[in-house]
This record gives structure tokens, sequence and C-alpha cells, in this order.
């Protein structure tokens, strides 16, 4: 009876023991971790570079300078992470990390006056401006492979802290862009022979137009005539066809691309407050803040060939192409999950699995 009593006890104590080991606490001093991370916020950049004006002998410009407006980002990432020491605290991770981003870069004025020859051979000053801002939408895929140093501490069975700081290195930036932007072409002559013409013409290379120029402009004949908008554009086809390099609201029909950025580095910062959902999986709620810095080539065949507008507004080229470097910042709000691999370990034999 008494061997009875004695192996009953010995079970119970037994039984209690592993219920404590199953129940009494949860996985999260495991080694090995998956992380499975949603940012969803802000993407502001920085760019460096000035519009290249390879226009003949330009003698007035006014261009403003590029800006990005701020815009949204969203990605995933996807670490799997481990950690040392016998509470599992500190570890590196690495993974894949995917961000696409939606933002627009504009120029918010631009005019050059430069000189040009017509199609009968005329001389003359050339006065390009685009109409309002030049503008872009941009659609950004950025893909990068983040090297991370680990930290996690749990506060309770249920809640506990994630940090994640390291570097980003970018395996692709590409933008895809969508413009619509049109631009006016005027022209003023200057005659060598008073007003007339039928005189050989000059290029006005003026800080002001003479008093005597032949002005093709559209203030010339918004002043004199007063047309409606679409009168004063046929009167400038009018003239065109005459052979005259002049032409109102024009667009070109290339109003969309894409340009690539070269390969750069980052650096990511990912606190976050984790809840137990169930044993092995934990919710993870918190922010991510990355910042990058990427340098870019001009794609063309030269960059000294580069014009945003030419050919009467036929030919556009994408105002990101000036673009020497460019630094990138995002903020967001972070969800992810973890979730832990492996068997817990009770290495002190005290009915807990090691914290």
């Amino acid at each position: 009876m008494k061997r009875l009593v004695l192996t009953m006890v010995v079970a119970g104590a037994g039984f209690t023991a592993m219920a404590q080991v199953r129940g009494g606490d949860n996985f999260y001093a495991q080694k090995l971790t998956l992380d499975l991370d949603v940012p969803v916020g802000m993407v502001m950049q920085s760019p460096t570079g000035s519009m290249p004006l390879n226009y003949t002998n330009y003698c007035y410009s006014n261009v403003d300078k590029l800006k990005f407006n701020a815009g949204l980002s969203y990605g995933l990432n996807a670490e799997v992470g481990y950690f040392v020491g016998l509470y599992g605290k500190f570890g590196i991770g690495a993974g894949i990390n995917y961000m696409s981003q939606s933002s627009s870069a504009e120029i918010g004025n631009f005019r050059v006056d430069y000189q040009d020859k017509d199609s009968k051979g005329n001389i003359f000053r050339q006065i390009l401006s685009s109409n309002g801002a030049i503008k872009e939408d941009l659609t950004t895929t950025n893909i990068n492979i983040p090297i991370m140093l680990k930290y996690k501490k749990r506060f309770t069975t249920r809640l506990g802290l994630a940090v994640d700081a390291g570097f980003l290195f970018n395996v692709s930036m590409t933008n895809k862009w969508k413009a619509d932007a049109s631009f006016d072409y005027e022209a003023a002559y200057k005659f060598s022979e008073g007003v007339s013409s039928g005189a050989p013409t000059l290029y006005d290379n003026g800080t002001t137009l003479g008093a005597n120029d032949w002005l093709l402009t559209r203030s010339m004949y918004t002043h004199t005539l007063t047309p409606s908008v679409s009168t004063l554009v046929g009167i400038f086809d009018s003239l065109r066809l005459r052979g005259y390099n002049v032409a109102l609201n024009t667009k070109s029909t290339q109003n969309s691309g894409t340009v690539n950025y070269s390969s750069g580095i980052g650096f990511m910062l990912r606190p976050a407050v984790t809840v137990r959902l169930m044993p092995r999986l934990h919710a993870k709620i918190g922010a991510v803040v990355t910042y990058q810095m990427f340098k870019h080539t001009y794609d063309g065949a030269s960059a000294s060939d580069y014009k945003v507008s030419s050919n009467l507004g036929a030919n556009y080229n994408s105002i990101l192409q000036p673009i020497t470097s460019i630094n990138v910042t995002t903020i967001a709000l972070n969800l992810g999950l973890r979730y832990f691999i492996g068997i817990p370990k009770d290495k002190q034999f005290d009915g807990k699995y090691d914290e």
C-alpha cells in the first residue's frame, strides 16, 4: 500500500512538472525565429543634381530646383533570426525586403531662351517654357537584403519587446515615371535693318527683348487680339505651317518610362511590442525607419545631349535623369508576426522554459 501511494505521489509530481513546462511559460526564449513584417507609411526623397541646359547659346533661364513630394510607402519584409545565450536576447538576422512607393517629382518653373534657326534659315531667339510645373508621378520598386542585429525581451508571459537595427543592401531601385507636362515654343526675331520681315535676322541675346523685335509669343497675341485659347493655338499652328518654329501647349507622345538608380546602402531601425497569440506565434506592433542612399548615372547616350523638351515638344526626357544622387527616408507603421521555431528547453530544470 505504501509503495502504491509513493508511486502515485511521484507520478503526480512528474505530471505537475510536465504541465508547468507546457503551460507555465511560452516559446519566447527560442533561438530561431521567422519574422514577417508589413510596413505602411510615408516616403521622402532628397535629390542632388541640377537641370543641364544644353541649348545653343542660351541667354536667359528660369529653372526651379527639382523637388520630390512626400508619398506612400508599403512593403513586405521577411527575415530569419538566430539568438544566442542562455536567455536568447541578442541575435542576428537576414532576409529580403521589398518596398513599393508612390510619390511625385516636379520642377515649378522652367524657361530657357536660346538661339535657333527656322526652316527658312532665319536665326531667331527661341523661347521655351513649361505651362505650369513639370510634374511626374512616380512608382518606385525597392528591393533590399537586410542584415540586422536583433534584441528581444519578455515583460510578461504575453507581452515583450523586439528591436531590430542594421543595414539594407540594395539589390535594385527602379522608378516608373509618368509625365503630363506641356510646353510653349515662342519666338523673337531681330532684324539687322529696322523692322522688316524681308531683312536678314539676328539672334537677340539681350537681357530684355528689343523694342523692334518681331514677337511670336502668347502674350503678344493675347494683348493685341484677345483670342480664345483654341483660337490662339490655331494661330500658332498656322505660323508653324508657314515655317516658323512655334507651338503652344505641346505634349510629347513619350510621356512615360523608367529610371534606375545604382544599388546603394541604407539603414533600418524597427522597434515593436510583441503580443503572444499562440505559444509559438506572436504579433508585432511598432514602427520602422529606413534611410537609403543611391547614386545615379544618366541613362541616355550622353548627359551633354540631355534636353527636357526639344523638337517642338515632340521629345521629352524625364526630370529624374539629371539626378546624380538621392537620399530616401521612409517612416512607417509596422505590423508583423514572429514565429518561434524549435523545441523549448528547460536547462535549469525548474519546470519552466528557459527565458
